[in-house]
């Protein structure tokens, strides 16, 4: 959103804060005009008709698309202002001076949770959480920038701080399970993924439902195989690539850890040579007699699978308007698994 507000600012000399998606041409994307919901504290210009539904409430908006939540979150960080960077239904950011104000939705609150416990463990590979209240996270300053055009050689050491977390977590497993992390181990993942096919699975073509059907009933055999392979369960990213990655040139910082679950870490792996290359070697460093090249071919369809779910979870969880974000998602996935 930060060039939304810039735009509005050079445009027409207003001050926005950017609540959330109202209207989109498209029922799904990609392309097409939408409306966003903003709250302003000056005269607006005449930029078209107003909908009073857009501020009627609703059980499923979150509390920083409401107006007067920003400011309200703001004030709770302990700031008057902060430059407004992202709003959608699964975040709302903000740059603040020398930290950063993250709000997420309930359904992916283990954020602040699994941050405070990285932060004891693997200091500067993380964010520092500052303080938290729910899904609410004033996170320090991570100097730097996002690495979404990062070259091989930086991606390869990236995927070496990932593995650190990766080989240290597997002891703490029912510790982060405890503190309330999402289980995605193999009795979870093939419940959730069942059900996520028998809701979605009739809008594929004949083909495309026999192949996802047939992957899904080999489940509980492929996580048989895949426990061989002796790559413990541990801490999964969830969402790891190079943009959610931050570095001045010295230090890396992985960031974003809305998605982050207890699963098997062959899911977290970039479908790219050198990676896994980079990753297999380190864990069979780490655990003599492991298979981890195995693992990964054994995991490539189980991260398109999870993604299903995971964003089926998201439609559920967010108001209707703001849907058609991931209303295409969960057929993709499943047609992704079976590509």
């Amino acid at each position: 959103m930060a060039p939304v507000v810039a735009g509005a600012r050079a445009e027409f000399g207003l001050e926005v804060t950017v609540l959330r998606l109202v209207a989109a041409e498209r029922a799904q994307p990609h392309g097409g005009a939408v409306t966003y919901l903003a709250e302003c504290g000056d005269a607006w210009p005449e930029l078209g008709a107003f909908d009073e539904e857009w501020v009627q409430p609703h059980p499923l908006r979150m509390r920083w698309a409401e107006p007067g939540g920003p400011a309200e979150a703001l004030r709770w960080a302990g700031v008057e202002s902060g430059e407004q960077q992202r709003t959608w239904n699964l975040s709302s950011v903000w740059r603040l001076d020398g930290a950063w104000l993250k709000e997420v939705p309930p359904f992916l609150r283990q954020e602040p949770i699994v941050l405070e416990w990285l932060g004891k463990r693997v200091p500067g590979l993380v964010p520092a959480v500052l303080k938290a209240d729910g899904g609410r996270m004033l996170l320090a300053d991570v100097p730097g920038t996002d690495r979404y055009d990062a070259e091989v050689p930086e991606i390869v050491a990236m995927v070496g701080d990932l593995f650190e977390i990766q080989a240290m977590a597997p002891e703490h497993v029912d510790e982060l399970l405890a503190l309330g992390l999402p289980d995605w181990r193999a009795e979870r993942f093939v419940e959730r993924v069942t059900e996520v096919v028998g809701k979605y699975g009739h809008q594929l073509a004949r083909d495309e439902r026999a192949a996802v059907h047939e992957l899904v009933a080999g489940l509980p055999k492929r996580f048989e195989a895949l426990a061989a392979c002796g790559i413990p369960d541990s801490l999964v990213h969830g969402d790891f690539h190079p943009g959610n990655v931050r570095s001045d040139g010295r230090n890396r910082v992985i960031l974003d850890w809305t998605d982050s679950v207890i699963g098997h870490p062959g899911l977290d792996v970039p479908d790219q040579a050198e990676l896994e290359r980079e990753w297999s070697a380190l864990w069979r460093k780490k655990i003599a007699g492991s298979e981890p090249e195995r693992a990964l071919e054994l995991t490539r369809p189980l991260g398109k699978l999870r993604g299903a779910a995971v964003y089926d979870a998201f439609l559920r969880g967010i108001e209707p308007s703001e849907r058609p974000y991931h209303a295409a998602d969960p057929l993709d996935c499943l047609r992704a698994a079976v590509g």
